[in-house]
């Protein structure tokens, strides 16, 4: 017998603040801020009953209500996403949600499939509270870079661990193993986005500066949607520049789902 169908809201926590760009997620990138083209990628998922925008910010605001998207604002002290979208989930009333699908709003270039894919994983697994997307790493340089989540899974795709460093060691090159990053969707059961979000921080969540170390750390099982996207977030000055490359490029070709 088939599961019935989970309610899945979506939410972009969007924060004005940034630490490393300033406002963000307002930087333009070929001719729009970064979130909306965020919110334009999200749009395409389809497994979405609804996407709201959680803010602190009236300029962010501004932006996303012209795109036909509601906004729920959200006290500026939350200290990350998660929290973010657990206020938001809180003031949303147009329905009960099943499942939060968390989406950072510093990823224009990531695929909407990989929002379905995980919630797909929820809808299959009853006993499954979380799910997260990640991509293959190509390069070095994208391995060793403490802003890049890497994340090591079982043979089931269950997250074994995340960590900034370059993992894994290679103690043997004569066993070959593809790398991935974690990019940027969590999907989450509402009840278990409440209960996570009162758990204490945990050890290595702390020492990594990963929060899903905490779900990890509690014993909660996660899995993993791979994929092959070349996607970027924007954690870094630098990695802007790749993204506008990238966009200017598309635009070019037109071919805005292009991922090379």
């Amino acid at each position: 017998m088939q599961n019935p169908r989970l309610k899945v809201l979506g939410i972009i926590p969007a924060r004005l603040g940034s630490t490393r760009i300033p406002e963000k997620m307002l930087a333009d990138i070929s001719g729009k801020p970064l979130i909306q083209h965020t919110i334009d990628r999200t749009k395409k998922a389809h497994l979405l009953d609804a996407l709201v925008v959680a803010t602190d910010s009236e300029r962010i605001a501004n932006i996303v209500k012209p795109l036909g998207v509601p906004v729920i604002m959200t006290p500026s002290e939350l200290p990350t996403g998660s929290d973010r979208a657990g206020a938001a989930t809180k003031l949303f009333t147009e329905f009960t949600p099943d499942v939060i699908a968390i989406i950072w709003g510093d990823e224009p270039l990531y695929p909407a499939e990989a929002i379905d894919q995980c919630v797909a994983l929820l809808q299959e697994d009853p006993e499954l509270q979380v799910s997260i997307a990640a991509d293959k790493i190509h390069d070095e340089e994208m391995w060793r870079s403490p802003s890049v989540v890497k994340v090591l899974t079982d043979l089931k795709n269950n997250v074994l661990s995340f960590s900034r460093a370059p993992v894994p060691f290679a103690h043997s090159t004569n066993s070959p193993v593809d790398l991935y990053h974690v990019i940027g969707v969590m999907v989450v059961r509402r009840e278990f986005l409440y209960e996570f979000l009162q758990m204490s921080r945990t050890p290595l969540e702390l020492r990594e500066g990963v929060e899903q170390m905490r779900i990890l750390e509690n014993g909660v099982r996660i899995r993993v949607v791979k994929g092959d996207w070349k996607n970027l977030g924007v954690n870094m000055p630098d990695e802007l520049e790749q993204v506008r490359t990238i966009m200017v490029a598309r635009q070019q070709k037109g071919d805005h789902d292009a991922w090379k």
